[in-house]
């Protein structure tokens, strides 16, 4: 291919993204329309040689394991435009590289760890810096080998091997005293770093930035570094890497300005669903090359069917989802097998038990009507008429609406006197013993409630009143004793659970850390717990003695 064709293909590239030709998502889009811009600036020039440069390197490496082995390295558009723009873009001014500092956002399967491997030798053996330091960083260990040991390999395999020597723990280049090492934080002599070019290796399990701090420091002498950080999306929101994805979205936005950093990041966009195969494909630029629509569709369907830390997993590594969930509490199996299709209609005049978790008022709104006589739970699911349009929770509630799943009240928030009164028109078809609710949301309306005002209780949402209910749900779901009575809502929010253990095995719903809703779960624990305050010392005795759980 000649030298012309390889820009050609890029630019092809952003314009398909840009016209819709790509599937593609917003910041995609972004990081095409930066580059056209780019175009039109004055103190920016386009060096093609040197673009052109690391294309030759690139495949001259040939694959070495899989269906590929053996075969030269072919770089796809989406690794071409991210070339093009991290080697190519120079400041007039200086004649330096434009970008210091890369972020490549992408699901697995998409070929990022040779990639990035690639990028590690090139700029070890091309880029022309005399002493290069180049380090694969990385979390611990072994996942910074992940990275060395592809580039070890990639370079054992092809003729650029007679440029550098290769060893256990490095890979050295002694023309310019150059050389490649894995990089952990406990690596010795950290501080006296002064990396030419580092490869940050899955930031998203980077528990601190401290590795990342010492990188930034130590570049400052070079003339022209490259940090190059490459990740999916990770389980816990907590870590760094999930507030500067926010802020280099701020920065493809135009909030903030950071014009040394390059950014291309493959995520949903907002409303995307996780089981749309159209996702699937924009978020994935591989799709089809390395990564097969029927690898997608096998791992979706055994996420579908497990949920729990199966469903995060995809969700995260396959989708670029952040799923703050990465234990499961109980498979969507075992929820999904607690019905006996019991008619509804049996429940009319029978003794239950209600809870109530009320979000704030443009939000989803639960409460569980709880029969201890045939184990069974019906659901009142409200939302605002806002809510059901923005399908901000990645599931569809108009579909649910449409079923007869949900009930959306009028306007933006939710209308409390209109839910009062359909929560009240509920009530009075059953013999409402006690109403246990989560004092927070609900203080307001609680002289509303009339003539159940002395069934009120409540439910404080602490580990001490929240344990010993929370866990008879669970043994009772276990033992498929339950039945939901077929409700989709419930099943989906089960699936969202992350539950809090205390170093006494007490446990809670960890609503902090459960990013999608868990309201109808929450409102079943709470409607438990009334029913296990009447009952204690006789029911719940009886209801335990065979469990290890004890009443407090």
């Amino acid at each position: 291919m000649s030298s012309s064709a390889y820009l050609a293909r890029v630019d092809r590239y952003a314009a398909g993204v840009l016209s819709g030709a790509v599937p593609s998502c917003r910041m995609l889009r972004a990081a095409c329309q930066r580059y056209e811009d780019d175009k039109r600036r004055d103190d920016l020039y386009f060096d093609t040689s040197k673009f052109l440069r690391f294309v030759r390197c690139a495949q001259t490496l040939k694959h070495f394991k899989g269906e590929f082995a053996g075969k030269a390295i072919r770089l796809e558009d989406w690794q071409l435009f991210v070339a093009a723009n991290v080697f190519g873009w120079y400041r007039v001014a200086t004649r330096r590289r434009r970008y210091q500092y890369a972020d490549v956002y992408v699901p697995r399967k998409n070929g990022k760890t040779t990639f990035a491997a690639i990028i590690a030798l090139y700029m070890l053996l091309f880029d022309g810096e005399p002493a290069a330091e180049v380090y694969a960083a990385a979390v611990d260990k072994e996942q910074a080998k992940i990275c060395f040991d592809t580039a070890k390999e990639l370079l054992r395999n092809s003729d650029l091997t007679a440029l550098a020597d290769i060893y256990r723990g490095s890979i050295v280049r002694s023309q310019t005293a150059s050389a490649f090492k894995p990089l952990t934080k406990d690596t010795k002599n950290k501080d006296g770093l002064n990396p030419h070019a580092a490869i940050c290796d899955e930031r998203h399990a980077w528990k601190t930035n401290e590795i990342y701090d010492v990188i930034k420091t130590g570049i400052g002498s070079r003339r022209q570094p490259l940090v190059f950080s490459i990740s999916t999306a990770g389980v816990d929101t907590s870590y760094p890497y999930f507030r500067d994805l926010e802020f280099l979205r701020d920065v493809m936005n135009g909030i903030q300005e950071k014009d040394n950093h390059f950014i291309m990041l493959f995520e949903p966009d907002e409303g995307d669903r996780w089981d749309d195969p159209e996702v699937w494909r924009k978020v994935n630029p591989n799709y089809g090359v390395s990564l097969y629509p029927e690898y997608m569709e096998s791992e979706f369907q055994e996420a579908k069917k497990k949920g729990g830390s199966t469903l995060a997993a995809f969700c995260t590594k396959n989708l670029n989802m952040w799923v703050d969930a990465p234990e499961v509490w109980i498979s969507d199996d075992d929820v999904a097998a607690n019905g006996r299709g019991l008619d509804p209609s049996v429940l009319l005049g029978q003794e239950c038990y209600v809870g109530l978790d009320l979000a704030s008022k443009n939000d989803i709104t639960a409460a569980a009507f709880w029969f201890p006589a045939f184990k069974a739970v019906r659901y009142l699911f409200c939302v605002p008429e806002s809510k059901v349009a923005e399908m901000s929770d990645r599931v569809d509630y108009r579909q649910w609406k449409e079923q007869g799943w949900l009930v959306v009240t009028p306007g933006k928030t939710l209308d409390e006197d209109w839910y009062l009164q359909t929560l009240i028109s509920w009530m009075d078809l059953y013999d409402v013993r006690k109403i246990t609710y989560d004092p927070w949301a609900i203080w307001n309306i609680l002289p509303k409630f009339g003539r159940y005002c002395d069934r009120l209780m409540e439910y404080q949402q602490n580990i001490r009143y929240m344990s010993v209910p929370t866990k008879w749900l669970e043994a009772a779901v276990l033992r498929h004793e339950l039945d939901f009575l077929g409700n989709p809502i419930i099943r989906w929010m089960f699936r969202n659970v992350v539950v809090y253990r205390d170093p006494n095995a007490n446990i809670k719903l960890d609503k902090a850390r459960s990013r999608n809703k868990i309201d109808g779960v929450v409102a079943s624990v709470d409607a438990i717990g009334g029913w296990l305050n009447d009952t204690a010392g006789q029911e719940s005795k009886i209801i335990y003695s065979n469990h290890d759980l004890r009443v407090i």
